[in-house]
């Protein structure tokens, strides 16, 4: 009951620190050790100044510093004599070992540094891999990009200054335990003016809090606006809309530079006051002990030394805690980021898929988007293994819904699709994705070689080398291959600027039959094409037809004349099915669209 509830209590004091355990765990603990241990070391270090100078002045065994005695005890215990020489000997010693320290401190914080961002990255880009398809199409992509670049830096920013908290709160441990040991009255002193100051300082940290959050929330609205900038940037262009955009974020970028000047000022305040506020403490530390205690400058002198250093660690806190504070609203943007990621993601548990031997079935299945009415209502329809399958249908009708339902990418709502009578559900969707091979009228063309592009960056040997173009040559690519002087290896630019609109079409089919698809599905891929070039596509789909199962959209009627059914979609519902004739001469809504298209 008591561990549950000390564990309660420090999440929610300390979730942040909770936050950064959760990736670094032990490295968190190195990186304390380590500090201690600097701490111990440096104070060990300045404490030697003061028998030195009493060593000096040949009043060491006279002295009421209690640290004097302790040091000639020491150096008694290792029989050395109380000399100028073994006082700087030992001085040297613990600042070599503080140095050591230091540079071993440093280096593991920048390696832990590193490995924070890393894994912090990985584990995002993983769980926007893993989200559920349906919950990305509603998530802002300047929100997903954001999160990726800005905010991951800011976290590690925020990490930084909450261990510079960490660290130098253990300095003022440090400090405060060495003076506690030579002066406990003096010290309790300097700790309630401690106290003191940090009660000054607390308005400054909640407004600090507050602006961070809303920075971390601008940020998301700035990317956001940013990526429909680039998105419609022909559109803002050609219709001069772009100074109207451009406004838009102008003030959003203002709107983030005020709030950070608002954190700047908050900073500068409390670095303006932290050396006056150092002093006054300190003087009124040393008036209250030799007028009121009436004690000795010299038995304070250690108590001084550390606590200058003690109050400096303070200030230090308290900068560091402001920085901190700065960057914790992103520290909240990556966690509920997170929350929202896993709480849709996809499960990917199941057999792994070997492929199909008879049929894909539609069993009474229905779908609609949240709030909204069904796309596709009650459909039962089963496409056999190596067959071809168009649907056509008006926009709306549900023809995109229906191939991402047999990719995975949406789940019916009601009813299921069975893989040769087994459930889609029972597989690894993954393994079943696999093996299914997507052209859209947005081709994908990745800015690399042609060879990189088909494989997927298989390697390159002779068997795939073999296999590439062997595919190329199937979808009519061998010209393209050949005039190039670097064959497989030109590269092929961003979107596959060096190639034509149905190069890229082909290249795209040459890359589903490259890791040998068993389901071909073409959305709309011919659509932005003139007609000689579909004609091209169409002839590079028609050699490979029959060999696997291909589903195609099309708005175009001409490029499915071959296909063995076609589907005709209407209000979510198969309204019609059959071949091209079949159709034209039974479905009055499709003979219409021949009409219309004169085909």
């Amino acid at each position: 009951m008591f561990k549950r509830r000390a564990k309660k209590f420090l999440k929610a004091n300390f979730e942040d620190l909770f936050f950064f355990y959760s990736y670094l765990k032990t490295k968190l603990f190195y990186v304390v050790i380590f500090s201690f241990f600097v701490s111990l070391l440096d104070a060990l270090s300045l404490s030697m100044f003061i028998p030195l100078f009493e060593v000096a002045s040949q009043t060491a065994k006279s002295t009421d510093n209690k640290l004097s005695h302790y040091f000639i005890s020491f150096l008694e215990f290792i029989h050395l004599e109380a000399t100028i020489n073994s006082v700087l000997l030992l001085m040297v010693f613990f600042f070599v070992l503080k140095a050591t320290f230091r540079y071993v401190d440093v280096y593991y914080r920048n390696l832990v540094n590193s490995y924070f961002v890393k894994m912090i990255r990985i584990e995002l880009l993983n769980m926007i891999s893993n989200v559920k398809y349906s919950k990305f199409i509603t998530t802002d992509l300047g929100t997903i990009q954001n999160s990726l670049t800005t905010e991951v830096v800011n976290v590690n920013n925020a990490y930084t200054h909450y261990i510079s908290v960490i660290q130098n709160s253990i300095f003022i441990v440090v400090y405060i335990s060495m003076s506690f040991w030579v002066n406990s009255k003096f010290t309790i002193i300097i700790i309630v003016g401690g106290l003191i100051s940090k009660v000054l300082f607390q308005k400054f940290y909640s407004n600090s809090k507050t602006l961070s959050f809303s920075v971390a929330k601008k940020n998301n609205i700035l990317a956001s606006l940013l990526m429909q900038q680039v998105n419609n940037f022909k559109y803002l262009k050609s219709t001069a809309t772009m100074p109207i955009y451009s406004k838009k974020l102008e003030e959003s970028i203002v709107n983030i530079e005020n709030d950070q000047l608002k954190i700047g000022k908050i900073s500068a305040r409390i670095l303006s006051v932290r050396e006056p506020i150092v002093i006054l403490f300190l003087a009124i530390a040393i008036f209250i002990q030799v007028n009121v205690i009436e004690g000795s400058l010299s038995s304070v002198l250690p108590s001084l030394l550390f606590f200058y250093r003690a109050f400096n660690s303070l200030m230090s806190v308290q900068l560091s805690w402001t920085a901190f504070l700065k960057y914790v609203g992103s520290v909240e943007h990556i966690v509920t980021f997170k929350a929202d990621l896993n709480s849709e993601a996809e499960s990917i548990k199941g057999y792994d898929f070997k492929g199909f031997t008879k049929e894909i079935k539609f069993d009474a299945v229905t779908f609609g988007y949240q709030n909204e009415d069904k796309v596709l209502d009650n459909i039962s329809y089963a496409i056999h293994k190596n067959k071809t399958i168009a649907i056509v249908g008006k926009s709306g009708s549900g023809k995109t819904t229906f191939v991402n339902l047999i990719s995975g990418l949406l789940v019916p709502n009601q009813g299921d699709i069975l893989i040769d009578n087994v459930s889609i559900k029972n597989y690894n969707i993954n393994s079943y994705r696999s093996k299914i091979g997507l052209i859209s009228q947005e081709t994908v063309v990745f800015n690399d070689t042609l060879f990189n592009n088909v494989t997927f960056w298989s390697e390159k040997n002779e068997k795939t080398l073999e296999k590439f173009r062997s595919v190329i040559e199937k979808v009519d690519l061998l010209e393209f291959l050949e005039r190039s002087n670097a064959k497989e290896d030109i590269m092929l630019g961003d979107n596959g600027v060096v190639m034509s609109g149905g190069q890229r079409q082909r290249l795209s089919i040459a890359r589903e039959l490259f890791k040998d698809t068993e389901i071909l599905i073409l959305d709309e891929a011919t659509s932005a094409l003139d007609s000689q070039t579909e004609k091209l596509i169409q002839e590079s789909i028609d050699r490979i037809k029959g060999s696997l199962t291909i589903i195609i959209i099309a708005h175009r009627l001409s490029t499915i004349k071959s296909a063995d059914t076609i589907l005709l979609l209407k209000k979510g519902q198969i309204h019609a099915e059959g071949n091209f004739q079949d159709l034209v001469k039974n479905s009055p809504v499709f003979s219409k669209m021949v009409a219309l298209q004169e085909i």
